[in-house]
């Protein structure tokens, strides 16, 4: 799987609960919550959502005489909690100046949605509870069928294979499928906007590439979130073995050297993709688009710059392996440029291998 976020510029990814956090519930005024608190051994912290929205609203805070003071930077609300027994109670002041009481009492988080990420702490999967992944229509690629499922709160979507490959290899594609669109919805709901609402504004799957070797697909998001300097933009490409269901990577596709990549995210794997991996892949893009890749350098696009192809996020098409450059934020209009694909047949990994030899 050829998982980049451009490298690490979505800052999204699942958020697992803190080992020494506590969960609760209760309300805001008449209005449910769920809130998770980290006392810490110095200043509390934590995060909370409103069951009507879900959206993350993440606390940072010191202690008080009788208790604790919380504020949230995106609302720039104020909470002051003292214990209850078990549980908390106090107030929550608005930026407005309006006071609501808070009683918080410990939660019993619910199992997680059919087929969400392993792993998923109380706090992720109270947010998730009651949440579908709704079918919709079906779409004919090729021999092969897909359905596109919705999650309808947030809008993120993506699809499911409903026939074409073995059975197990099917199963197997398609749980990585419903995973991963239940990991977008979570992110979408730890990525409020400044002010409040959904800092995300595009979030599904697309480009769907299926052959009898690969199902291959992109991710795009979209997303201002509070506390980011910037709106930014994302791209995911992910690459399956049609025949056992199993993940392949870029260097199983690509690599460069004769001998195998390094261990990935090893010293020796990141030196790898800078002085063999990013060069070679230049070279690879000038014999094949040596009008593109003399891109005019006044406008910011300079594709001949090992350092935007070090870690490119990757995808399969009919044509072959589209690579998608990172340029830093004020070239950011260069990044993805549509015409980079290395043709099937200069594809050298061994997971490119059998489709070029049947």
């Amino acid at each position: 799987m050829t998982k980049c976020w451009i490298p690490a510029a979505f800052a999204l990814s699942m958020l697992p609960s803190i080992a020494s956090a506590q969960l609760y519930e209760g309300k805001v005024g008449t209005a449910p919550i769920v809130f998770e608190l980290d006392p810490g051994d110095g200043a509390p912290s934590g995060r909370y959502f409103y069951r009507s929205t879900r959206l993350d609203i993440a606390l940072e805070g010191e202690r008080a005489a009788e208790g604790i003071t919380l504020h949230a930077r995106s609302t720039d609300d104020n909470l002051a909690l003292k214990r209850v027994g078990t549980g908390w109670a106090g107030t929550l002041t608005t930026a407005k100046g309006k006071t609501f009481p808070v009683a918080l009492a410990v939660a019993a988080p619910p199992a997680a949605p059919a087929g969400a990420p392993a792993g998923l702490g109380g706090y992720e999967r109270m947010q998730l509870a009651g949440l579908r992944l709704d079918p919709g229509a079906a779409e004919r690629i090729g021999s092969r069928t897909i359905r596109w499922y919705t999650e309808r709160l947030t809008g993120t979507r993506s699809f499911r294979i409903e026939a074409g490959y073995a059975p197990a290899a099917l199963g197997r594609i398609n749980a990585a499928l419903t995973s991963t669109q239940w990991e977008h919805v979570r992110n979408w709901f730890g990525c409020p906007a400044q002010g409040g609402g959904a800092g995300i504004d595009l979030d599904q799957a697309g480009s769907i590439y299926l052959d009898a070797f690969y199902v291959s697909y992109a991710w795009q998001t979209g997303w201002d979130c509070a506390g980011a300097a910037h709106p930014d933009f994302g791209l995911e490409g992910l690459i399956y073995d049609a025949r056992t269901g199993a993940e392949f990577k870029l260097d199983d596709v690509l690599r460069f050297g004769k001998a195998p990549p390094p261990a990935e995210r090893s010293d020796a794997w990141y030196k790898y993709r800078g002085e063999a991996f990013a060069p070679g892949l230049v070279a690879l893009l000038k014999r094949h688009h040596p009008d593109e890749m003399a891109a005019d350098e006044a406008e910011g696009c300079s594709y001949d710059d090992t350092d935007v192809w070090s870690f490119p996020s990757a995808y399969l098409t009919a044509d072959g392996l589209f690579v998608a450059a990172y340029f830093p934020r004020a070239n950011r209009a260069c990044d993805a440029p549509d015409w980079a694909v290395i043709p099937w047949k200069a594809l050298n990994g061994p997971a490119a291998r059998s489709r070029q030899s049947r």
